[in-house]
């Protein structure tokens, strides 16, 4: 399916087991949603400080994008119920619950009511670079929740599309057409081809992101394979000058990640969005300008 990538991730296996890595990393990673907690680390708010992007986006910017977002979605209004309608127990420890409970984002996301926190990273990153537009086409890789698919709903208009794809069940938003499943997986890329019925699109998202296991090269080899992916996926799909952005996750890898793109894409920047937070490496890659090889 994705060779180059295929290839990229065994070379780390190799690399891994030569140094004595605890797990083998050919343990298949299950994909998670944009609900799913970042993994905590510190370096990423001072990457983006001295990545050279310019135009920063203060909080009160990105409040004031909210409302303009907001207004382009049809029957848009705040939410009312929880963010967790199933009632699922989660794992996480008090530390990040207290955090999650009092986190300016997720108080912004139930009062304008989108589905998570997450809605702000791609407002602020469509802003900031442009990305969307009426009538586009547009794949979302790692969609639920679906508030990145509620963005795009307002964005693109009735003449748009968007195909979206995940691991886990998605609620319906109208003019979204879904696909459930493991993106690494034949079977599932075989399905999403078939809702894009042959018809390229002019952006890929991709918010993709692994458990985490607790073995951090073991973890940062798994991110930046499913970075490696959507960007092969990109290749085949994406039209001349269209663009791609993948969240991904400072460390071994993410330089050679970058340099990819800057292979095939006309301008590159690693963003920090102001919603994602400051002790995470989670950055995003923005590939603009897509040329085919």
């Amino acid at each position: 399916m994705f060779p180059l990538a295929e290839e990229r991730h065994r070379d780390r296996n190799r690399r891994q087991r030569a140094d004595g890595e605890q797990r083998p990393a050919e343990c298949a990673p299950c994909i998670r949603a944009k609900q799913s907690g970042e993994k905590e680390a510190g370096a990423g708010a001072r990457y983006a400080a001295g990545s050279g992007d310019d135009g920063d986006f203060g909080d009160s910017h990105v409040v004031c994008l909210h409302g303009h977002f907001l207004s382009t979605i049809p029957g848009m209004r705040a939410r009312t119920k929880s963010l967790n309608p199933a009632g699922k127990k989660h794992k996480f420890g008090k530390a990040w619950m207290h955090e999650h409970v009092s986190d300016h984002w997720v108080h912004e996301a139930q009062r304008l009511g989108y589905r998570s926190r997450a809605a702000f990273k791609l407002i602020e990153l469509a802003a900031r670079d442009k990305l969307l537009r009426p009538g586009m086409s547009v794949v979302d890789l790692g969609a639920a929740p679906g508030s990145w698919c509620q963005v795009l709903r307002g964005q693109v208009g009735p003449r748009g599309r968007i195909v979206a794809l995940d691991l886990l069940p998605l609620e319906p938003i109208a003019g979204v057409a879904f696909v459930q499943g493991d993106f690494r997986e034949k079977a599932t890329l075989e399905a999403l081809e078939a809702a894009l019925a042959g018809h390229k699109v002019d952006l890929v998202l991709s918010d993709l992101a692994p458990n985490i296991s607790g073995i951090e090269s073991a973890d940062q080899a798994r991110s930046v394979y499913l970075g490696e992916l959507a960007l092969e996926f990109s290749f085949a799909w994406l039209q001349p000058g269209g663009d791609l952005v993948v969240k991904a996750f400072q460390g071994e890898g993410f330089a050679e990640l970058q340099g990819a793109f800057r292979a095939r894409f006309d301008r590159v920047h690693a963003r920090k969005p102001k919603a994602s937070r400051d002790r995470s490496r989670e950055v995003f890659l923005v590939g603009k300008g897509f040329n085919p090889a």
